[in-house]
C-alpha cells in the first residue's frame, strides 16, 4: 500500500479505484502532492499522506469541527518496502490554517459530517 501511495503522490496519476479515496489538498515544499485518504475517515479523524524521501509519512488528526481546532494524533514515516521507520505518537493542538494540508483535510472531514459553516 505504501508503494501504491509514493507512486499516487509523485506522478499525479491515480488510477480510477483510487480517484474518490485519494484527494488532494495541497503540495509540500519539493511539490509533491499531499493526499486525504477518504477511507480513513471515522468521525472526525483523519489521517493525510505524503512523500517522505523514498517512503511515505502519514499523518494522523482529529477535527473539532465547532471550534475550529485541530489536533495531531500520530506522525508515522514508512520506507519504500511500507516498513515502518519512524513513529511520534506525541499528541497534541495545532494551530488551524484553512488554506494548510490539514486545513483542507479538516474542511473536508467536518463537511462530510455535516457540521454546518463549513
Amino acid at each position: 500500500m505504501v508503494g501504491a501511495i509514493a507512486i499516487l503522490l509523485s506522478s499525479g496519476s491515480v488510477f480510477a479505484q483510487d480517484a474518490e479515496r485519494y484527494i488532494t489538498v495541497g503540495h509540500d515544499k519539493l511539490g509533491n502532492s499531499v493526499a486525504l485518504d477518504m477511507e480513513t475517515i471515522k468521525g472526525t479523524t483523519y489521517k493525510l499522506y505524503g512523500i517522505y524521501g523514498d517512503g511515505v509519512f502519514e499523518t494522523t488528526f482529529d477535527a473539532s469541527c465547532k471550534e475550529s481546532r485541530l489536533f495531531r494524533n500520530r506522525i508515522a514515516i514508512y520506507g519504500p518496502e511500507g516498513q515502518l521507520l519512524e513513529e511520534d505518537k506525541e499528541k497534541g493542538e495545532i494551530p488551524f490554517v484553512a488554506s494548510s494540508s490539514p486545513g483542507k483535510g479538516m474542511k473536508i472531514v467536518c463537511q462530510k459530517i455535516g457540521v454546518s459553516g463549513w
